[in-house]
C-alpha cells in the first residue's frame, strides 16, 4: 500500500513541483522522480501479494523526499550554493518573508553557523527604527549557543533587558523582548538559523511550533535536494572536462604544447596566485621550473633546484603530495625550492602533487595562493584527477624531449 501513496506523491512531485528552471538541472530532477515511479510499479506487479506484505511489514521507514530514495554525496557547501545560485538565495528569502507574516516581529535575521562564528546572510527590519552598524559576522553566544546546542526551535518572552542574550545587538541601542529562533540543518552538520525578535513581551506563540517546524523541514529538503542537484551537474562538468581534455592530449604532437595545454585547464579550475610546473631532471636529480603563471619571484622559467631542499623538490623525491594550508603557521619557515630561502614572497597556501605515471616521476606542479586555507583535500582530488590523464602524456616522449 505504501508504495502506491509513495507513486502518487512522486507523480504531484513530477507534475506540480518545479523547483529548477528548464534545463540540466530540471532535467535530472524529472528524470529522478519518474525513474522512482517506474522502479516501483515494476516492484509492485513483480511482487507475489505475500512477498510484498512481508516487504511492507519489514520496511516501515516510508521516505518523506526524493533525497531519501535517491542518496547522493554531495560536497558542495552551503554558502558555495548560496554564493553561485540566486534562485536558492531567493527562495531562502522569500521562506523568511513567509515566516516573518505569521509572527510580525520587528527584526528577522538569516545567519550560516561558521564553526564558532554565525555570518549573516539577510537582515531586514519591520520597524520604523533602522538597525544600523552591522557586522558580517558574530560570535555565538546567549539564545543563540542555546538554540546551536538544542538544535530545536527556541521560543523565549520576557527577555531579561539587562542581560546581553543576543550577541547582534551589543553596539546598537535596541532591547528585544521577545525572541524566535528556528535552525534549519542542511547536511554535514551545516546549519541555518532564521531569528525573529520584538520589543513586545510574550510576542510568539508556542502554539505556532508546528507548523513552524513544518514549513523549516520543507525548507531543509529543498535545499538539500538542490545542492544535491548542483553536486550531480558539477561532477557531470568535471567528467566532460576531464574526457575533453584526454582527447585533446592525445592530439598534441609535442610536450611543450601538453604543458600549455595542462597549465590552461588548471588556471580555469583553481584559481592561484602562482601556477608552477617543474620537471625532474633525473641525470643531476635536480628540478627545473618549466611554466610559471602568475606571480613572479625569485624563481622563474629555467630555473634549477635541488630535490632535497625544498617542498618542490620533496614531492618529487618522495612521490608524495603536499597540501599546506599556511605556510606561515609554525614554528620552522618552510622553503619551496631551496635551504637559502628567506620568505615565501607572500604565498601562504600551498598544494602541490607529483606528474608520476607508471611508476616514472616527471615533475610536480604546484598552486599558491596568498590566502591561508584556500586549498582543501577536495581541491587535491580534483588535481590529482587532472594530473593523472596529463600524465600519460610523457609517456609518449623521450627523456631527452623533457629536458630540452
Amino acid at each position: 500500500m505504501y508504495k502506491i501513496i509513495l507513486i502518487v506523491v512522486l507523480c504531484l512531485l513530477g507534475i506540480f513541483i518545479h523547483p529548477f528552471d528548464p534545463g540540466l538541472l530540471d532535467f535530472i530532477y524529472r528524470f529522478i522522480v519518474f525513474s522512482s515511479i517506474v522502479y516501483l510499479v515494476y516492484n509492485i506487479y513483480r511482487l507475489p501479494a505475500e512477498e510484498a506484505e512481508e516487504t511492507i511489514a519489514t520496511n516501515q521507514l516510508v521516505p518523506t523526499a526524493v533525497s531519501d530514495i535517491f542518496e547522493i554525496k554531495s560536497d558542495w557547501k552551503l554558502m558555495e550554493l548560496l554564493n553561485n545560485d540566486e534562485r536558492t538565495s531567493q527562495f531562502l528569502k522569500d521562506q523568511f518573508d513567509l515566516l516573518a507574516s505569521l509572527v510580525f516581529p520587528d527584526n528577522g535575521w538569516i545567519f550560516n553557523r561558521d564553526q564558532s562564528k554565525i555570518k549573516v546572510i539577510h537582515q531586514k527590519t519591520f520597524m520604523d527604527q533602522t538597525v544600523t552598524d552591522l557586522k558580517d559576522q558574530y560570535a555565538i553566544s546567549g539564545l543563540i549557543q542555546i538554540l546551536d546546542d538544542k538544535n530545536e526551535i527556541i521560543i523565549e518572552n520576557n527577555i531579561d533587558k539587562t542581560r546581553n542574550l543576543l550577541p547582534f545587538y551589543e553596539d546598537i541601542d535596541y532591547a528585544p523582548a521577545s525572541f524566535i529562533g528556528l535552525p534549519i540543518n542542511i547536511q554535514n552538520d551545516e546549519k541555518l538559523f532564521i531569528i525573529f525578535d520584538s520589543h513586545n513581551t510574550e510576542h510568539f506563540n508556542r502554539e505556532d511550533i508546528t507548523l513552524f517546524s513544518k514549513l523549516v523541514e520543507n525548507t531543509s529538503i529543498w535545499i538539500l535536494n538542490r545542492v544535491k542537484a548542483y553536486t550531480l551537474f558539477r561532477d557531470l562538468k568535471d567528467q566532460t572536462n576531464l574526457l575533453n581534455f584526454a582527447k585533446d592530449l592525445n592530439s598534441i604532437k609535442t610536450i611543450s604544447a601538453s604543458l600549455e595545454r595542462f597549465s590552461l585547464l588548471i588556471s580555469d579550475e583553481f584559481e592561484a596566485t602562482r601556477l608552477t610546473i617543474s620537471t625532474l631532471r633525473k641525470e643531476n636529480n635536480t628540478g627545473i621550473i618549466k611554466m610559471v603563471i602568475g606571480q613572479k619571484d625569485d624563481f622563474e622559467e629555467n630555473t634549477e633546484f635541488p630535490l632535497d631542499e625544498g617542498l618542490t623538490g620533496w614531492i618529487m623525491s618522495k612521490n608524495k603530495p603536499y597540501l599546506i594550508e599556511d605556510l606561515e603557521k609554525g614554528e620552522y619557515f618552510i622553503p619551496r625550492y631551496n635551504k637559502n630561502e628567506k620568505t615565501n614572497s607572500g604565498l601562504r597556501s600551498f598544494l602541490g602533487l607529483p606528474i608520476e605515471a607508471n611508476d616514472h616521476i616527471f615533475g610536480a606542479v604546484t598552486l599558491e595562493n596568498r590566502l591561508p586555507n584556500k586549498y582543501s583535500e577536495k581541491d587535491k582530488k580534483r588535481l590529482k584527477n587532472i594530473v593523472d590523464i596529463f600524465s600519460t602524456s610523457f609517456l609518449r616522449f623521450t627523456s631527452s624531449k623533457i629536458s630540452a
